[in-house]
């Protein structure tokens, strides 16, 4: 959590002591706009939500 810390502090360029909730917001903001950024994954669905190996049981 103090890695956390002093990596928000070096990106904001804030020295002030803050709370942890304050801080925990902050990291869910910028997951939120990492998850933005990413591209939509190319999943193929299959009919009946199976999965099956591609080889055979000898």
């Amino acid at each position: 959590m103090d890695t956390l810390h002093t990596v928000l502090r070096s990106i904001r360029g804030g020295t002030k002591p803050r709370d942890h909730l304050s801080v925990f917001r902050e990291f869910l903001s910028h997951l939120d706009r990492v998850g933005r950024r990413a591209p939509p994954r190319d999943v193929k669905a299959r009919g009946d939500g199976v999965r099956r190996n591609r080889t055979p049981k000898r």
